[in-house]
């Protein structure tokens, strides 16, 4: 399976790993600034590139791809098991049944910008990682191991097996996130956007917290909630 993404930053994200580019394509009737910099990037990244009309972009999204589609093969999973490290301190995000993928985008984004280890996602009822994802993740997707797994509690399992403490965000917990201690390895597990962790999976956690809100509104966004978390976790260990 092949993603596409588009735009600027994300493409020059991409390149980094130049293994995963299929090939660039660049519109051959623009010729602003930071396109002519981001197109001397690509040639020099040694990866396989056109110039192409801008019809032939928009035919492949419409979106506003600022003169840049880049095709990828598909993203490669990771094991569980080659991330979790002895006497390391990590922080990993789990996503119970998180299905829109614009939310999972910006949490890989938010993930990788506080430097989480891995993200872990079930094989069935989870946002495909597809080119949406990527885009949303502005190109973060490549920068962090993501991991799928059959079941989500086997993943539990395993984590707590390694003593990593995991984290259930809820509106129905009793401690408030400032006040929990993350001062240690943590697997933040989130859940759906509507029905939350599911009853399992919830009864695998061993701390349940919640993120202080105005009473004016029900509930964060589910990506917004996940970056408040991870940025307590990295507030704490600072």
């Amino acid at each position: 399976m092949i993603h596409l993404i588009y735009g600027v930053n994300p493409v020059r994200e991409a390149i980094q790993d130049p293994s995963r580019i299929q090939k660039v394509l660049m519109d051959n009737e623009t010729n602003n600034p930071a396109f002519k910099k981001l197109k001397e990037e690509v040639m020099r990244a040694g990866v396989s590139y056109s110039f192409v009309p801008p019809q032939k972009l928009y035919k492949l999204t419409k979106e506003n791809h600022q003169g840049f589609v880049a095709i990828l093969g598909a993203i490669q999973f990771s094991n569980l098991e080659d991330i979790v490290q002895e006497n390391t301190q990590q922080l990993f995000v789990v996503l119970d049944g998180v299905t829109d993928v614009r939310n999972f985008g910006a949490i890989i984004r938010s993930a990788v910008g506080l430097e989480a280890s891995a993200i872990i996602i079930g094989q069935t009822g989870s946002a495909p990682l597809n080119e949406i994802a990527i885009q949303a993740s502005a190109g973060g997707a490549f920068h962090i191991p993501i991991v799928r797994v059959s079941h989500i509690k086997d993943a539990l399992y395993f984590l707590k097996a390694n003593e990593i403490q995991l984290i259930g965000c809820t509106e129905k917990a009793d401690v408030s996130l400032q006040d929990a201690d993350f001062k240690r390895s943590l697997a933040i597990v989130i859940g759906n956007e509507h029905k939350g962790i599911s009853k399992g999976v919830l009864s695998l956690c061993d701390v349940l917290v919640k993120i202080p809100i105005n009473t004016r509104i029900d509930s964060y966004n589910v990506s917004v909630a996940t970056s408040l978390i991870m940025y307590e976790y990295r507030r704490q260990n600072s």
